[in-house]
């Protein structure tokens, strides 16, 4: 019996969507099944060029059937959110179902990013020896609008605001597991880049990130018991109480 780590290790800036710097936040939501959890968020604030650490995670989701799919969303929105945080919710784990849906037993990964191929691209057969499903742009947009509409949003980015970098990656148990196996220990680290949406007049060029995400698999060893105690983590009735989650 495994648990499962997600997490948003950092990011990379080579170039801000602002004229001088960005204002982000990064949102990170993870789907086992059918059962979704409630959307984390991290506010970096302001940045420019460089490196960013955000370590936003999921911690502890367990999978016991090799072909049920773990999925996750992550995105990085520069911009107020107060008013929006709804709406970038939404959109997000609507493209999570999305994603989980279109994942079935294969040798396959499924991720619908923001940028198209072009943003994904290190997500191929060449990397990591497990075939790409990729969606461009316009299908990304197409989920966004369908969940703005369904929050009765009327959603119009203000100023130089908009997304920087978004991602879904969807895989069955199994999968995951020969991912996870396929760099030689319990953790897989990926880095994949994002050229962004365009700017309007008057703002930066188009924003162009790196992301990192990680898996980290935790082998139970012993009983059940003391691998919880040892992690300050306690049973109780179903699943979603082993999914806890942290900013």
């Amino acid at each position: 019996m495994n648990f499962y780590t997600i997490r948003i290790e950092s990011f990379h800036i080579d170039n801000t969507r602002s004229r001088h710097s960005d204002t982000n936040t990064v949102f990170l939501a993870l789907q086992a099944g059918i059962t979704q959890f409630p959307v984390r968020s991290h506010p970096v604030g302001d940045v420019n060029n460089g490196d960013h650490g955000v370590s936003l995670s999921f911690f502890y989701t367990m999978l016991s059937d090799p072909d049920r799919v773990l999925g996750f969303s992550f995105s990085i929105y520069n911009g107020d959110t107060a008013s929006l945080s709804d709406m970038l919710n939404r959109a997000l784990t609507s493209l999570l179902t999305q994603g989980v849906h279109v994942t079935v037993p294969g040798p396959k990964i499924s991720s619908i990013n923001l940028s198209g191929a072009a943003a994904g691209a290190g997500v191929t057969a060449n990397t990591v020896g497990i075939g790409s499903l990729l969606a461009n742009t316009s299908a990304w947009y197409a989920v966004a609008t369908k969940a703005v509409a369904e929050a009765a949003i009327n959603f119009v980015f203000p100023n130089c605001d908009g997304y920087v970098a978004a991602d879904t990656l969807c895989m069955t148990h199994q999968q995951w597991n020969s991912l996870i196996d396929s760099a030689g220990n319990d953790l897989y680290r990926f880095t994949a880049r994002y050229a962004g949406t365009n700017s309007p007049a008057g703002c930066g060029s188009n924003s162009n990130y790196t992301v990192t995400w990680s898996i980290t698999r935790d082998r139970v060893r012993g009983s059940m018991r003391s691998f919880l105690k040892a992690r300050n983590r306690h049973l109780r009735p179903g699943l979603r109480s082993l999914a806890t989650s942290v900013g």
